[in-house]
Parts: C-alpha cells; structure tokens; sequence
C-alpha cells in the first residue's frame, strides 16, 4: 500500500497526509468532494471547494477530519484526502485560535456526531450540511459567527447540474413538503429564499488564513 501511494504522488502531485505541514486543532481543510451533488455547489459557488471539514486528532495522535456527510463523524485525514478530487485540499486556519479554544470548537462539533446528512442545504438542528457543521462549531464553541450568510437565490443556480440538483430534491424539501407549497414554482419561490452558508463563504471570511494549498 505505502508504494503504491509513493507511486501515485509520482504521477499526479498532491499531497497525502504525511506531507503536510504542521497540523493545528480547530483548522479547516477543503476539498473538491467526489459526491455527486459535486459539480452542482462548484458551479453554484464558483469555487473549488465543496465540501469541509474541521481537523482534530483521535485518542493515538492520529489527525481526522469531523465532517458533516451521510452521517456526521469523524473520517482519518488520509481517507478523507483519498475521497477528494486529485487528492487536492487547501487548509485555512483562523488567526490567533488557542488549543483551549480548538478544543471547544472540535467538541462542539463532536457533539453533532450521528445527525443525518442535509442533502437540501436548509437551516436545521436535525440534519447538517459540511459548512453548516462549521458555522455551528465555531459558534457554539466560541461565539464565533464564521463565513458570510449567503440567500440561495444569490447563488448561480443556472447551470444544469445545479438544476437537476433542485429538481430531483424539492419535493422532499422541508420547506415544500407536506402541503406547505402549491406547486412546484411556489416551491422554487421558497427555497430560493433560504439562507445558506457555503464551503466558499467560509473560506473568505477575513479572519482565516490560507496555510497550504495542492490547488
């Protein structure tokens, strides 16, 4: 396994875990996700980034990445940069963060572990999306309001990917489900209006700090 990942370094360059720099509690790292919903947030966002993720380590020292997916938890650092695009990631870190206050931003996180993936991005204590977990560790742990409120609708939502995207799920979208829409443009009406917090936004929030990048 080790030269097989030797040999794949070789030839396309990213970097695995082993050859990062000096790792902190409570960074973030991004990612271009694999998922299928993928191609829909780079489009909608303009941004490489779709999916994030807060660095912690488990009880051996080993770093993981506590992350919102089909069910919120903890991945290994290698796993997780296997899962991307090209194995790419960039890590951003917010300036002046103490290992006191990592830890409280990483339990805070922690303590969301086994919610349900929010595959329509909507405001909920239920179900989380990837930003979602950080928006609300950061906050939770410091009071801390990290990355810009975005409204869907100012999203670029033209693209057929980001289309095929809210087609498939607006039937099911808590705010359409049940009634509670006419139709399915009375629907669009309502989500377009849904507030969201985007891996982008939380990248360029002024606070962070970009320390490395395979981009």
């Amino acid at each position: 396994m080790k030269l097989l990942r030797a040999a794949l370094l070789a030839l396309t360059g990213p970097a695995l875990a082993q050859d990062l720099p000096p790792l902190q509690r409570g960074d973030l790292v991004f990612q271009t996700s694999g998922s299928s919903q993928s191609t829909a947030i780079l489009q909608a966002t303009g941004s490489p980034y779709t999916h994030v993720g807060i660095l912690d380590f488990d009880a051996s020292g080993a770093p993981v990445v506590l992350e919102a997916i089909a069910t919120t938890r903890a991945t290994p650092l290698e796993d997780w940069i296997d899962r991307g695009q090209g194995r790419d990631l960039a890590i951003y870190r917010l300036e002046g963060l103490t290992d006191p206050d990592a830890r409280r931003v990483t339990q805070a996180a922690r303590r969301q572990f086994g919610k349900p993936y929010d595959p329509w991005f909507h405001a909920s204590d239920t179900a989380l999306y990837c930003s979602e977990l950080v928006r609300i560790a950061f906050q939770d742990g410091l009071g801390l309001t990290l990355g810009r409120t975005d409204r869907l609708g100012d999203l670029n939502l033209g693209s057929d990917a980001a289309l095929a995207l809210i087609q498939d799920r607006w039937p099911t979208h808590p705010a359409c489900d049940k009634g509670q829409a006419a139709d399915a443009q009375d629907c669009l009406t309502r989500i377009l209006e849904e507030p969201i917090v985007t891996p982008r936004a939380v990248a360029e929030d002024a606070r962070l700090t970009l320390v490395h990048s395979t981009y």
